[in-house]
């Protein structure tokens, strides 16, 4: 959820946004809570195509990605580009983590680049299909179990709708590749269900 924050509270431009992301993963065959994260932040819109942002995450994880429950708490920057190129909707995301996990001390730097293109369907462009793609690096070693170099990669495609000029979902196919140092490297294949809403319904979601 992305939107501009109220004109009392902003800049004659509007530039000032609020952010808010939930997520809800389910393990095992979708039998049991597996994650659960929630990601507040504010932004601000340097133009039509950039913009800044600045949050904070909480992340609760159990099995299977953890042997036993753990938090984590985040803060994050980010830079995102968004553009139009005929019909298809291009965009980047470029965001720096610093991770603080229940499982042990220190401060875990990750960074996180994504690129994602919409192509809308039909001569009314209510449905689409959405391809991103996301690696993680991690910045350096922690002894909460974070190794310097590639963390993981999501790839992702799929179909969406578009309800309203402020609403969008996606739904489609994940693949998740983890990078273990420890042991094999890890691949989840995932059902993922997306809702994206901008309520100030001046423009598409930001990613």
């Amino acid at each position: 959820m992305t939107g501009k924050l109220p004109q009392s509270m902003n800049n004659p431009k509007g530039s000032w946004r609020l952010w808010m992301d939930g997520q809800l993963r389910l393990g095992d065959d979708s039998s049991r809570f597996s994650q659960g994260l929630v990601r507040p932040g504010f932004g601000y819109s340097l133009n039509q195509a950039w913009s800044l942002w600045v949050g904070y995450a909480y992340v609760r994880t159990d099995q299977p990605y953890a042997l036993k429950p753990s938090t984590e708490n985040r803060i994050w920057e980010q830079i995102s580009w968004q553009h139009l190129v005929g019909s298809t909707d291009l965009s980047s995301r470029t965001r720096l983590e610093q991770r603080f996990h229940s499982a042990g001390s220190g401060t875990g730097v990750r960074l996180r680049e994504m690129g994602k293109l919409i192509q809308p369907l039909g001569v009314k462009k209510i449905w689409l299909i959405a391809v991103y793609d996301e690696i993680f690096v991690n910045m350096n070693s922690t002894n909460f179990g974070a190794r310097s170099g590639a963390d993981r990669n999501r790839a992702f495609i799929g179909p969406g709708i578009n309800l309203s000029r402020s609403i969008r979902t996606e739904l489609g196919y994940m693949n998740q590749y983890t990078f273990n140092n420890n042991g094999p490297d890890r691949v989840d294949n995932i059902f993922s269900v997306n809702a994206f809403w901008n309520f100030s319904h001046s423009a598409p979601p930001e990613e």
